[in-house]
């Protein structure tokens, strides 16, 4: 009994919110945290923003029951996305954040090493106030840098501008992946100054989606790329979202797993340091959702599948999820925690987030409302999940 009720205690603490701050982010405007990190009292941010927005004084308006921008170009949406811009934060957790990197663009992509001393990031501008044409893509415009010593300075790497940036993943500062619409790969060795752009899977490509992605992608611990896309029809397989995987050194893909019947929305790895780990793939079981068919709302009830990292694995589906949930992603911690990111938009009110928690390796589930987020991110090395509502982060062990 007393060992019951000390597990009981233990579950029910690790797993409620702890607020740990109330001014989360407030210094830097417009609101948003962003994408962030923390360790202990450090807090690191990519933050994609917004022109600040004013007004002019009643006294000052045209007409003063209607709100008025203090600028023209605040009255038009192309003039303000075209001043978005893309924000490097450092600070602490009771000091606040500054701003040490500040590129224009509506995009971006980072990694950073496990100290943060190494930081990519990748920064995509598209010029809103282009006319649209009939089948043209209007260009983005992308950069890359990098900092050698926790974000306080930035080079800019050689990088054609025309060629997108979705995700960058890196095994250490040295050798790492790009990857963008097309999708392509490109492989670097020697920290960005140099790129081998690596040939593609069959069927990942389509010739007339120039901008088409990957399903998912992941990097695991031994430096195996995996990518996970659907095919209607290759070779044997039908209607099902194919992994393949490249090694390190490699040169071509080879496929790993096969996923019938199902559209695969996040890829992870469990982290290992070696020998072989798990792969989770997070999936929303049937075919994708056909833009063209008005009664196709998307809607598909969610599962979750794995496999070992040998050759030739056999996939094993673990759950299938409540279908009024809309799966998001997962992350993968230690000890066989798994958790799985969810919207519910089934109520009158607006969409509630959930998160889905196994600490079994995904043999069974725990169900959370977390109401309305704004942002948040899961700690893997130590199972720690942050959430953010408006200026208060809080934050939750499993």
């Amino acid at each position: 009994m007393l060992l019951a009720a000390a597990t009981y205690g233990y579950h029910t603490m690790t797993n409620s919110w702890k607020t740990i701050a109330t001014t989360f982010g407030k210094g830097d405007k417009p609101y948003g945290a962003g994408r962030f990190l923390i360790r202990q009292n450090q807090v690191i941010a990519l933050k994609l923003a917004d022109p600040v927005i004013t007004f002019k004084p009643v006294a000052e308006r045209s007409n003063p029951e209607k709100a008025e921008p203090t600028e023209a170009w605040m009255n038009d949406v192309g003039e303000s996305l075209n001043r978005g811009t893309v924000r490097f934060l450092h600070g602490t957790l009771d000091g606040g954040l500054v701003r040490e990197f500040e590129q224009r663009g509506q995009d971006a992509a980072w990694w950073y090493s496990k100290d943060w001393s190494t930081l990519y990031v990748s920064t995509g501008w598209m010029d809103y106030t282009q006319p649209m044409v009939m089948n043209k893509l209007v260009p983005q415009i992308i950069k890359l840098w990098r900092s050698h010593d926790g974000g306080k300075s930035w080079t800019p790497l050689k990088w054609p501008e025309n060629q997108n940036i979705g995700k960058l993943l890196f095994l250490d500062p040295l050798r790492g992946y790009a990857i963008g619409w097309g999708p392509h790969i490109w492989r670097t060795a020697d920290g960005g100054q140099s790129w081998q752009e690596i040939e593609m899977p069959p069927l990942a490509t389509h010739y007339d989606k120039p901008r088409k992605t990957f399903d998912a992608i992941d990097l695991g611990p031994n430096g195996v790329l995996r990518v996970a896309y659907y095919v209607t029809s290759l070779g044997d397989i039908h209607t099902a979202s194919v992994v393949y995987r490249l090694a390190w050194d490699g040169k071509d893909f080879e496929q790993d797993a096969v996923l019938p019947q199902q559209t695969v929305v996040d890829l992870q790895s469990s982290q290992e340091a070696s020998g072989v780990y798990s792969l989770y793939a997070l999936s929303r079981l049937g075919p994708p959702r056909n833009w063209d068919d008005k009664t196709d709302k998307g809607h598909r009830t969610g599962a979750i599948s794995s496999w070992l990292s040998y050759q030739q694995p056999e996939v094993k589906q673990l759950h299938t999820f409540d279908e009024r949930l809309t799966l998001d992603g997962l992350s993968v911690g230690t000890r066989g925690v798994l958790l799985v990111y969810a919207t519910d938009a089934t109520g009158d009110g607006a969409p509630q987030d959930f998160t889905l928690s196994s600490t079994d390796s995904g043999k069974s589930w725990k169900e959370t409302d977390d109401g309305i987020m704004q942002g948040g991110y899961f700690d893997a090395e130590t199972n720690t999940q942050y959430g953010v509502y408006a200026y208060t982060l809080k934050k939750r062990s499993f």
